[in-house]
């Protein structure tokens, strides 16, 4: 029939698919024989009928987006969290000291 070309969704660890037998390696071209297949996936979004199809790029977290979410469930977030309120935002990687410091300074203002 014809090939298609998975593009990929944005989770970044799904390297292939199979659907309906036919397995989609990300990127690759592959061939189709199911007309009725190829004719339901060429549409969709997820998948190229053109071979000059790119990779969707994955949806990866910035780099403050990682940083919070390390911090999620300490001292350090409830700090950061009680600062906020405060109206106070603190960069960087402080220690609880300095958070409870800024804190106590916010609080006694």
């Amino acid at each position: 029939m014809s090939k298609l070309t998975w593009i990929g969704d944005s989770d970044p660890d799904a390297q292939m698919v199979l659907i309906e037998g036919v397995t989609f390696v990300k990127g690759e071209a592959t061939e189709v024989k199911d007309k009725e297949l190829f004719v339901a996936l060429k549409d969709n979004p997820m998948f190229s009928a053109d071979a000059k199809a790119e990779v969707a790029a994955a949806d990866e977290p910035t780099e403050d987006e990682l940083a919070a979410r390390a911090e999620e469930g300490t001292e350090k977030a409830a700090l950061r969290k009680q600062l906020a309120a405060h109206g106070i935002t603190v960069k960087g990687n402080a220690s609880p000291e300095t958070l409870r410091a800024k804190l106590a300074d916010a609080v006694n203002k």
